[in-house]
């Protein structure tokens, strides 16, 4: 597994329920087949997106701004009714962006991996902006380098 060459910092447990398998999806899109007792992608996803957030408000200090620029899911099982977990890593730094990898594990099996890039990112200006020293020497700390 990728994370095993790093330390992960943070790990965030989810219980599945039906509910959680079922979308409006299913019944307006007659083209889509029913996803039956397991987790659609776009909840994997949206998962990954609580873990990190949640990861990062740990990491560092200062609140941050970021923008998502670039998402890559590989999808390797399914996950199904019951406790998942995301483990979560800091893969690389840029200037101005960081990279994190998602792990998503059910019952010791790896079900999903995401890696996802946030660009540090000014909303009034409306730009990328250069990660703090206080930032980077965080995200340093968590990736080992």
């Amino acid at each position: 597994m990728e994370l095993e060459r790093r330390t992960p910092r943070f790990r965030t447990v989810f219980s599945v329920t039906a509910g959680d398998c079922h979308h409006a999806a299913d019944t307006e899109d007659p083209t889509v087949p029913g996803y039956g007792e397991h987790l659609p992608f776009h909840s994997i996803l949206q998962r990954c997106g609580v873990a990190w957030r949640s990861y990062l408000v740990e990491l560092l200090p200062a609140d941050l701004g970021v923008i998502v620029p670039r998402v890559n899911a590989d999808f390797l099982a399914e996950i199904h009714l019951g406790r998942m977990e995301i483990a979560v890593a800091v893969s690389g730094i840029g200037t101005t962006s960081f990279t994190l990898i998602c792990e998503v594990t059910q019952e010791g099996t790896l079900a999903a991996r995401v890696t996802v890039v946030l660009v540090n990112f000014d909303y009034r200006s409306r730009s990328a902006v250069p990660l703090s020293r206080e930032q980077r020497t965080a995200l340093e700390a968590a990736s080992g380098s």
